[in-house]
């Protein structure tokens, strides 16, 4: 657990410009699903978390200790954990699940 610890907040507008040079180049890897439920899995497709990730407003944005961005966006069951990685290439999307709290930085 101590590799997903957030130690940096990172503002809103650091992350926009992030997401807006690698808009047309961001992936989700296979791993990121294997914590979904079958239901689960047919809510959370590639497109819907790449919109999420580009369109929705996160309540916060952070970097884990292991150097991965998370993101986490409000939902009506709770908080939208999204991990993600940078390359020179893209955005790849490695993780993600519902948590019911955001924690402190």
């Amino acid at each position: 657990m101590a590799e997903t610890r957030i130690i940096k907040e990172v503002s809103y507008f650091e992350y926009k410009e992030l997401i807006d040079r690698f808009k047309d180049r961001i992936k989700v890897n296979p791993h990121a699903y294997f914590r979904l439920s079958e239901m689960q899995r047919k809510v959370y497709k590639d497109e819907t978390l790449i919109e999420i990730l580009t369109g929705e407003k996160p309540a916060l944005i952070g970097i884990q200790k292991n150097q991965n961005q998370v993101i986490f966006f409000s939902k009506k069951q709770g908080y939208l954990r999204l991990m993600f990685k940078i390359t020179k290439e893209n955005i790849e999307i490695v993780t993600f699940y519902i948590t019911d709290t955001i924690p402190k930085i």
